[in-house]
């Protein structure tokens, strides 16, 4: 019997075994992870009656209508959300997108962000350069009005690096980023309300239990079908031998499909993949996240997220969890605030949950003695960052692997700042490609 291991059980991990069980039924599929309680960014826990993400906010949306679908249809327990979305702006909470959401400011201001716009999508039709950083990007979509007051405050405050050190190919991949259209801009200077972003305008969220549900219902699949779970083994060491992998000295693999890190995966290889792929691997940069939960006394206004591109403010989104739920409860409601830092900072939890609270209670987001509940969680990897060198890194790394018959796939097996959807959507295709469908 042919044995498939599949590193990380995460939300790609569980999808990728549970693919691989229902092509191969007669496989052993097993999937191996560090972790005991499985989930990855989508985790959400119960403390004192308060619902968390503790992941941070994640929602179901897609542009691609059978991919939304097939998730939606791994459980029936979801609640369809009307977006109501904001971006904090000198104490103007602007409907979400901006481009958008301008349409609620005075008239000049409008016609300023307006223009700025229309100048931008006229120089875009021009087409005579690619942008060749993320910040040229920016300016050159939105123009420099929206740029220096929203986007580049904000993405600076995000990404934690200069804009011009990060590569603006990811923005080019379809429902990643919402794109301004010149009837919305329009719109929106007469003051009239436009709905952009319009795959995420309505978002899915699982009835009850927070978005740990979305994992649970992949899971409970692959579980259906027997693929075997691994929990609490640390991946220490890759043996390659002929056609055959052992991981950690015992576990005996066929083939390897990893969704771990691709930063740290050639590192356990042995024999030590070529000095060019561990190169490419150390240059893969990435910023941890800190979620900080609140449980508030009161009932939540009726807001989903609202961006904080602010520097003052440690955080740069909050979002209000119990919106997201089918009945939010009464009286009571769950804050979640997203802070990131580059993956070598410290973090003082107290510190960041206090800094938090005082970001919230100058914004008039909560009040003082409002607060019941406050916790931190810390994940090592919260967002993928696209260098200059992102593309070459990423392509030499998999080059190898693919030498190897090993694939990678994933948010961290790709190093792609992917949602869920395009998770899935990446996943069904690799089982179209001739080398997938070798096993």
């Amino acid at each position: 019997m042919s044995r498939l291991v599949v590193l990380g059980c995460g939300w790609t991990g569980v999808l990728v075994a549970w693919r691989l069980k229902q092509a191969y039924p007669l496989a052993d599929v097993v999937c191996v992870d560090r972790d005991i309680e499985l989930g990855g960014l989508l985790k959400s826990i119960v403390v004192n009656g308060y619902l968390f993400d503790i992941g941070g906010s994640h929602v179901v949306f897609s542009r691609n209508k059978s991919v939304l679908r097939d998730i939606l249809l791994l459980s029936g327990k979801w609640v369809a959300k009307r977006r109501n979305a904001y971006v904090a702006l000198n104490g103007v909470l602007l409907p979400y997108p901006f481009e958008n959401g301008i349409f609620v400011l005075p008239p000049e201001e409008r016609a300023r962000y307006g223009l700025s716009l229309i100048r931008a999508l006229i120089e875009s039709v021009k087409g005579e350069k690619r942008p060749s950083n993320f910040r040229e990007w920016i300016v050159s979509t939105f123009g420099w009005e929206i740029a220096r007051d929203y986007l580049i405050p904000y993405n600076e405050k995000i990404w934690k690096r200069p804009l011009d050190s990060i590569s603006a190919d990811w923005v080019y991949t379809p429902g990643r980023l919402p794109i301004p259209s010149l009837e919305d801009i329009v719109k929106a200077i007469a003051g009239l309300e436009t709905k952009g972003y319009q795959e995420q305008a309505v978002f899915y969220y699982p009835r009850t239990g927070g978005i740990i549900e979305q994992y649970k219902a992949a899971h409970g699949k692959a579980m259906e079908v027997g693929v075997r779970s691994l929990t609490g083994i640390e991946i220490k060491e890759i043996k390659v031998i002929n056609n055959e992998f052992i991981i950690n000295g015992h576990i005996r693999a066929d083939k390897v499909i990893n969704t771990i890190p691709l930063n740290e995966f050639p590192h356990l290889l042995n024999p030590p993949p070529p000095e060019e792929v561990l190169k490419a691997a150390s240059r893969l940069d990435y910023n941890q996240v800190i979620v900080v939960g609140l449980g508030i006394k009161r009932s939540a206004p009726p807001h989903h997220w609202v961006y904080i591109p602010e520097k003052r403010f440690i955080f740069h989104r909050y979002a209000w969890i119990s919106n997201y739920l089918a009945e939010p409860p009464k009286n009571r409601a769950s804050l979640i605030a997203e802070i990131t830092l580059p993956p070598t900072t410290a973090v003082d939890k107290e510190e960041v949950i206090n800094q938090t609270i005082s970001g919230l209670e100058e914004l008039d987001v909560i009040k003082e003695n409002e607060v019941e509940v406050a916790r931190a969680w810390i994940h090592k990897y919260g967002y993928p960052i696209y260098t200059l060198t992102h593309h070459q890194d990423r392509e030499t790394i998999e080059n190898y692997l693919k030498q190897l018959n090993i694939i990678t796939l994933g948010r961290w097996g790709n190093w792609h700042y992917w949602n869920t959807d395009k998770i899935y959507e990446n996943i069904m295709n690799k089982f179209n490609l001739i080398y997938f469908n070798s096993f």
